[in-house]
């Protein structure tokens, strides 16, 4: 179990302050401040990650891990505030639009292509012709970060890639389509806003409307980030006698003890694994262990029960079937035809496994979402923005998707 616990006044507070933020700058300019931040990041691991470090001393390690780790904490930050302006703006557009929800749908449609949507049309074009062993390894090579969601993620193989291409009925097909979708979305786009008379409503639209690709763009440059790191934290790993998925347990400090202490981390490590809590109040982020994760988890689910979770509904309908939790490609193979799909929050990659699902559930995301879009186009029920959704479920639970009123129950 792993639960994270934020002061709800805390959250408001950011969500205003950011939304504020934003609407007092141009936002295309502000867009490509931000893409910005995302670029040095990955230019600076880039260049820190060329050295070897198996020739680097224990102190020199340590120091490299200070700075990564300083840096990480303000890289983690910026990520999530493309979630402040969905929890904010995005909320206001969908109250505008919410009987009017094709709208949505093409405010939704990105600006431009993110790398990972342009490994997956790269696949398709790749296989509506006749290619060779050589060119699926250039294509594996090139987008070897693809599965990377966390430093000790596999990169891609040719294996994963051949499994993927068995699952593409019609390349040629989804090719065209998407170009169509996403011409047709926006050209509707630029009429729609166009349309929009006041300075303040207009402003609200393109934020969202640019955010809709923002959010989607942070993990282009998140995982290449990590891959890059991975020689670093296989190296400090194998100093400090534990696999790469047993450091990733520990904090700063405790991988800094034990490099240079020696400290045996082992026990905590252990606990750690069977389920810990993050509590973040007043700008103090507190980790607890396998004792406490409970009860944090049961308050960050606040009055929802395991038998009833309520969320928004995306696209409607009522189903029932089994629970299949899935939270990144490294676990596709997990969902079988007819699953219900239930993630933190779906990406362009995962719309294999979302045309295989019954119907989907997340835990974030909001009208113009990706699961949200996709549910539409594929004509499937989907409920979004559930918060607790793969908290409180199991794969295997029996459940009912009632999305015409935006419930999950446990049957």
């Amino acid at each position: 179990m792993h639960a994270m616990y934020f002061e709800k006044s805390e959250i408001e507070k950011i969500i205003k302050n950011y939304t504020k933020k934003v609407l007092s700058k141009r936002i295309q300019d502000y867009a490509k401040t931000y893409e910005g931040l995302f670029k040095e990041y990955l230019r600076w691991s880039s260049k820190v990650t060329k050295q070897d470090f198996k020739k680097l001393s224990d102190q020199e390690l340590v120091k490299i891990l200070d700075v990564l780790c300083k840096r990480q904490v303000d890289f983690s930050e910026y990520q999530y505030y493309a979630f402040l302006i969905l929890e904010g703006l995005g909320k206001e557009v969908e109250k505008i639009f919410e009987n009017r929800p094709q709208f949505l749908q093409v405010i939704a449609t990105p600006h431009k292509d993110t790398l990972i949507t342009k490994a997956r049309l790269d696949l398709l074009k790749l296989i509506s012709k006749k290619y060779s062993e050589k060119e699926l390894q250039r294509y594996v090579d090139k987008y070897a970060w693809l599965p990377i969601y966390d430093f000790v993620d596999e990169p891609l193989s040719i294996a994963e890639v051949k499994k993927q291409i068995k699952s593409i009925k019609n390349p040629s097909l989804e090719l065209s389509s998407f170009k169509k979708n996403q011409k047709t979305g926006l050209r509707e786009y630029s009429e729609l806003i166009k349309k929009e008379k006041g300075t303040l409503r207009r402003k609200k639209i393109e934020v969202v409307h640019y955010f809709s690709y923002l959010k989607e763009m942070r993990d282009d440059y998140r995982r290449q980030a990590y891959y890059l790191w991975q020689p670093f934290w296989k190296e400090y790993s194998k100093r400090i006698g534990l696999s790469m998925i047993q450091a990733n347990y520990l904090i700063f400090d405790e991988l800094s003890k034990a490099l240079l202490e020696k400290r045996d981390f082992r026990a905590v490590i252990k606990d750690r694994q069977k389920g810990y809590a993050h509590w973040f109040k007043e700008g103090v982020l507190t980790v607890y262990g396998s004792k406490m994760a409970p009860k944090i988890a049961a308050m960050a689910a606040g009055k929802e029960t395991v038998s009833r979770i309520s969320g928004f509904s995306a696209r409607k309908g009522t189903v029932k079937g089994r629970v299949c939790i899935v939270y990144h490609r490294g676990e596709f193979g997990k969902l079988k035809d007819g699953d219900i799909l239930v993630t933190a929050m779906t990406h362009q990659e995962f719309l294999p496994i979302m045309k295989k699902s019954k119907a989907i559930v997340t835990d974030e995301g909001g009208i113009t979402c990706h699961a949200s879009i996709v549910s539409r186009e594929l004509g499937i029920p989907c409920i979004i923005g559930t918060k607790i959704a793969t908290r409180v479920l199991k794969d295997g639970d029996l459940v009912e998707v009632d999305a015409n009123k935006g419930v999950v129950r446990k049957l």
